[in-house]
């Protein structure tokens, strides 16, 4: 759900993007049938993942949300960082937000022939709903938690997280500034790592 962080952490570089968009739609035995870069960016997507929510500063950050968002508060806060990279977008990118949108909705269009087709689907709809700016306020962020409460497996109140968040919003974007530029030193190393 979390997809303008995936897609920034791409560095523009179009497999990784790519890969990075399929990282939570792909099966492990599906991942060898993409090309390397691809396979590269859906790998890159796991290891961001993974290593988010063993960090120290993001756990502190869902432990101002689990009272409330009991289990879900990891995803929830996933989503939010989203919102507050949009929010300080020209402390970490040079290009204009709407032009990094309509890029990144470009590479992954001339490459949706490589999705299967209900991806293909999803991926039109995030298009034609330009889901990457609607992180840019709350009335965006209700509605990726009413669809994801609705697919939610257990009783939650991810409905009502917007305003919590609100009320947080200021000590979750000191945790965001603290945890995000680590994130990025992270996925850089990783990267370069990838291609040695």
């Amino acid at each position: 759900m979390n997809y303008l962080a995936h897609c920034y952490l791409s560095f523009e570089q179009d497999g990784l993007l790519v890969g990075n968009y399929l990282g939570d739609f792909v099966r492990n035995h599906e991942i060898s049938s993409y090309p390397e870069e691809i396979r590269d960016g859906i790998i890159l997507h796991r290891k961001i993942d993974s290593w988010t929510d063993e960090h120290q500063v993001f756990r502190k950050g869902t432990a101002l949300l689990h009272k409330s968002m009991g289990k879900y508060a990891p995803v929830i806060l996933d989503i939010y960082f989203d919102y507050l990279l949009t929010k300080n977008w020209n402390r970490f990118h040079m290009q204009e937000f709407e032009k990094f949108c309509e890029n990144t909705y470009k590479t992954l269009y001339r490459h949706s022939h490589l999705m299967p087709e209900k991806i293909q689907e999803r991926l039109s709809r995030m298009i034609a709903g330009r889901w990457l700016e609607s992180y840019k306020n709350y009335e965006g962020l209700n509605r990726t938690y009413y669809y994801l409460a609705k697919r939610a497996r257990f009783p939650n109140r991810i409905e009502e997280a917007s305003v919590e968040l609100l009320d947080l919003e200021s000590q979750l974007e000191g945790v965001f500034l603290e945890f995000f530029p680590r994130l990025e030193d992270f996925v850089k190393r990783e990267i370069i790592l990838a291609n040695d």
